[in-house]
């Protein structure tokens, strides 16, 4: 190629990379989808379904470019408590094949109203995953992959599939992975579920992999950890949460315990920096006390800036909390009256300064 030419390819490479476009993505999160009968029943007799229990949150998550949600139960149409293939009743509470605590099934219909509602990203290993074993750990994966939702920590018998996901948001492409500390004692014989701590080694090399691969952008680890109904992590977690930054995680989003735990920005050896939030809680539960109703919707705001990496630009949340009256019920908290003993939970666990009004309700 002559110098001239060289010159203004050169030159061209460069004015196109200054031109390069800035990619955003605002990514919502929310925690655990634990459907306990009352839910159940409820969501069957009412005419827009699942999401009759938290169609006040529809706002908040489709102020999002993407919204995730821990899938804390199969979704295993015709398969019952003891993992049998079964006549289907149908959208029907049957307490045979859909049943609530403590061996969670939910009706295919779930999939499809989480889709509608923004939720575009499952996780699906917690210690409920083998609720219907490995035959509702299968057929949770066929519902979720008919519908188009993601999933990530789980896969289908004989190690086919992959334990992570992969979503494009405006352009950022974010890998995620998941996993749970244990599955209730049932044994995981067809290797389904991806383990917390008894697959720690292989858990950090895939987070290292995907931060490598050329085609993922950020990686979005989400645990199920900790100790139910405790308000901070435990040291293994913390542990635990800053080896997925230091492997390349982006971000880590924790479930489990049920009630909001701290979050913190963490720093690795690199110079890239995390965001952890240990725990969001419940999002919809039938749990009554107020640190197991109370809980946040968290917005992550991705930015890449021309020819760099993703960064979180932004932490924020709004506060929303679980009702039992009229109806069970999510409420945001900032459109309701009556509801200040919850904020004040969620100040005190998360700190004021990053909480936001909500979409079409005034500011306190």
């Amino acid at each position: 190629m002559p110098r001239r030419d060289a010159v203004a390819a050169l030159l061209g490479l460069l004015l196109g990379a200054c031109t390069e476009p800035e990619s955003t993505a605002k990514i919502a999160a929310v925690g655990d989808l634990l459907l306990q009968a009352p839910l159940q029943q409820q969501a069957f007799g009412a005419s827009d379904g699942y999401v009759s229990l938290w169609s006040a949150a529809l706002p908040l998550l489709s102020n999002a470019d993407l919204a995730y949600a821990n899938l804390e139960g199969p979704i295993a149409p015709g398969t019952d408590s003891s993992g049998r293939d079964v006549p289907d009743p149908g959208l029907v509470f049957d307490r045979n094949v859909y049943t609530g605590f403590p061996r969670f099934n939910y009706h295919p219909s779930l999939a499809g109203d989480l889709i509608d509602s923004n939720v575009q990203v499952v996780s699906t290993a917690n210690n409920h995953s083998l609720d219907r074993g490995a035959l509702g750990a299968d057929r949770t994966l066929d519902v979720l992959d008919t519908v188009g939702l993601a999933h990530a920590g789980t896969r289908r018998s004989g190690g086919a599939g992959s334990w992570s996901a992969t979503t494009d948001t405006n352009g950022i492409r974010l890998a995620w992975l998941a996993c749970t500390y244990g599955t209730n004692g049932v044994p995981d014989l067809a290797e389904q579920v991806l383990h917390c701590y008894d697959d720690e080694a292989l858990l950090l090399r895939e987070v290292a992999s995907l931060h490598a691969d050329p085609s993922v952008d950020a990686v979005i680890v989400t645990p199920h950890w900790g100790v139910q109904y405790t308000p901070e992590p435990t040291q293994r977690d913390v542990e635990l949460g800053r080896a997925f930054v230091e492997a390349g995680a982006l971000a880590v989003i924790g479930a489990h315990p049920h009630v909001l735990q701290p979050m913190e920005r963490v720093i690795a050896t690199d110079g890239r920096g995390g965001v952890i939030a240990y725990s969001l809680g419940n999002f919809v539960s039938d749990q009554e006390t107020l640190t197991r109703r109370t809980t946040v919707v968290l917005y992550l705001d991705l930015r890449r800036a021309p020819g760099g990496a993703v960064v979180v630009d932004a932490v924020r949340f709004v506060p929303i909390a679980m009702m039992r009256a009229p109806t069970l019920h999510l409420a945001v908290i900032d459109c309701e009256p009556g509801l200040e003993a919850e904020r004040a939970h969620v100040g005190d666990v998360l700190g004021e300064d990053n909480i936001v009004p909500p979409p079409g309700c005034p500011q306190r």
